[in-house]
């Protein structure tokens, strides 16, 4: 029997979805801007259809190879990922098609927004804190198996109470480097978050996290441009964005954020737990390096000695007093005596 031919439908940017549009139970509502490029589709904040409370995050992928690599990421890892449990990581909880056959995630949950549409209103300051956080977060993963294979700053967003919120499609488990054939899965994020190593086929790792880490610091302090490849962070000082700080402290941050994307991975910042660390240090926020130190036994105090020997002197002196009392004591006298014939 001849197969009857099939094909897919062609490559194609998702178009605008209407408020009110129905994907499966979750109803949409407005169209979420990310501002930047380099993204795999457009988000949607939406509500369930029944209970109007409660709140998603919605991705329509566009219908490209990178829109079905994410999908397929998706469907081998769900039931690991709905396992990962962090206040600063959110993860997709379920997915399908659009009537015009794009693929699309689902985030339960109040997530806020994107962050670079709001970059402007922060501070330096928030911004390290929330990079903190979210090297905190990847802290965990870590320790649960996971890392983040590719930064994608459209998944880096602002959540309502002003903390970070990584929406973890880029979330892939540590590949084992004993295997040749675990090579991890792409996300496709823009090639400026992508360490060198990575665009050479290697799979990912802690160090190609941290160049991306590294590259996203970069955006949030010195600001991005948008190039034909994508969003791609400006190569200036922290000193052109921030000309009122401190000179030591823009040598310091321009020494931080030329460590985390060194072209090699041996000379990189050591995982996002040590940018994490150096990140508070410039904030001020760790603890001297001394009071990291192990304590030193504690030396007695010169006058403590003499505190000794009055007690013993007064046990010892207790002690003589009833043994005293003991020879003093007047003796009964004994039944033989009592009968002893008078002479």
């Amino acid at each position: 029997m001849r197969m009857p031919n099939l094909s897919l439908p062609p490559p194609a940017a998702a178009a605008p979805l209407e408020e009110g549009q129905a994907l499966g139970v979750w109803r949409l509502i407005r169209p979420l801007l990310d501002g930047e490029l380099a993204h795999a589709g457009q988000w949607y904040s939406a509500h369930h259809a029944l209970a109007t409370e409660q709140q998603a995050a919605v991705l329509v992928l566009d219908r490209s190879d990178q829109g079905a690599g994410v999908m397929l990421r998706y469907a081998d890892q769900a039931g690991d990922l709905a396992k990962l449990q962090h206040p600063h990581i959110a993860v997709p909880s379920d997915s399908g098609v659009t009537p015009d056959a794009h693929p699309y995630l689902i985030l339960e949950g109040m997530h806020g927004e994107p962050l670079l549409p709001r970059l402007q209103q922060l501070d330096l300051r928030k911004r390290v804190e929330l990079l903190v956080q979210l090297c905190e977060a990847l802290r965990t993963a870590h320790q649960q198996g996971w890392l983040l294979a590719e930064i994608d700053p459209s998944m880096i967003w602002l959540d309502p109470d002003g903390n970070v919120r990584l929406m973890g499609l880029g979330l892939a488990r540590i590949p084992d480097p004993t295997d040749p054939f675990d090579r991890g899965l792409s996300l496709g994020a823009s090639p400026a978050f992508i360490a060198p190593e990575r665009r050479n086929g290697e799979p990912p790792s802690l160090a190609s996290e941290v160049y991306g880490l590294g590259a996203l610091c970069r955006v949030l302090v010195c600001g991005w441009e948008d190039t034909p490849r994508g969003l791609a962070p400006l190569r200036s000082g922290a000193g052109q964005q921030w000309p009122l700080l401190k000179e030591a402290q823009q040598a310091r941050l321009d020494t931080l954020l030329r460590a985390a994307m060194a072209e090699s991975p041996e000379l990189r910042t050591r995982g996002a737990e040590g940018l994490a660390d150096e990140l508070r240090e410039w904030l001020g926020l760790s603890p001297p390096r001394s009071a990291l130190a192990p304590a030193e036994p504690a030396a007695p105090k010169p006058a403590a000695w003499w505190r000794r020997w009055l007690w013993l002197g007064a046990a010892l002196g207790l002690g003589l007093l009833a043994m005293a009392a003991r020879i003093v004591e007047p003796t009964e006298p004994t039944a033989s005596s009592q009968h002893q014939p008078r002479g």
